[in-house]
């Protein structure tokens, strides 16, 4: 842990976002105050759908405001076989960073582990996300929405999001990163992991990259700083 601390701290993020945190009693409490020293006060951490209690979470240094956990949320598969829910969870919280109310949404695809049964649930929950985010076009205040997407950067999946209606744009290939894969840690490697922002504000972007990665996790982490009149926040 100490180890996924030390990026996350490196970082200087405002904000976290997490997956595959676990839900036993305590633990992301105790992440926050003794490895991360209280660095981050707030904490989203709903339980999600995964049934090894594997939850998504949010961690904050200043307050979240509204908060929804998108576990119960029902759509159906892209074939019409079923109906269904996010294999973990799609959370979105507001929070005001640097005098701008944002919107943050954060989630963690079904895994390509299953083989078309997986892809098509993958797929079908890039679907009913932006059926969600569609309400987001056109709002003025700053949004994105990241995590392990479990998928390329040219799969159907992300498709879904780089293309109307939403048109999401890849924070890594905004800012020119040299680095992009982010799965797995050794071995052949792919970006599994985004940032993805409306393309009016890819203006406001900094920087974007992708960290070393910890010894601790397969995936490598994904920041993004903006800036906005001055001030900057990561």
């Amino acid at each position: 842990m100490r180890f996924i601390a030390r990026n996350l701290l490196r970082s200087g993020a405002d904000l976290l976002c997490l997956q595959e945190v676990s839900n036993a009693p305590g633990f992301l409490q105790h992440f926050q105050e003794h490895h991360l020293g209280g660095h981050y006060p707030y904490r989203l951490d709903p339980c999600g759908n995964d049934p090894r209690g594997m939850n998504l979470a949010v961690l904050s240094k200043v307050p979240l405001q509204q908060t929804r956990s998108h576990a119960g949320h029902t759509f159906p598969l892209l074939d019409n076989s079923r109906a269904s829910r996010f294999s973990r969870d799609l959370l979105a919280v507001d929070c005001q960073l640097k005098g701008k109310n944002w919107r943050v949404f954060a989630t963690h695809l079904k895994s390509m582990r299953g083989g078309p049964s997986a892809h098509r649930q993958r797929e079908s929950e890039a679907a009913a996300i932006v059926e969600i985010l569609s309400s987001q076009v056109g709002e003025q205040r700053p949004w994105v929405l990241l995590g392990d997407l479990n998928d390329h950067p040219d799969s159907p999946t992300l498709r879904r999001f780089l293309d109307p209606p939403v048109q999401l744009c890849n924070s890594l290939k905004v800012s020119g990163a040299t680095r992009t894969a982010t799965f797995p840690c050794r071995g052949s490697r792919h970006q599994f992991d985004y940032i993805l922002l409306p393309c009016w504000l890819t203006d406001s972007l900094v920087d974007s990259k992708v960290w070393p990665e910890s010894r601790a996790s397969d995936h490598a982490m994904v920041t993004a700083s903006f800036n906005f009149e001055g001030s900057s926040l990561t």
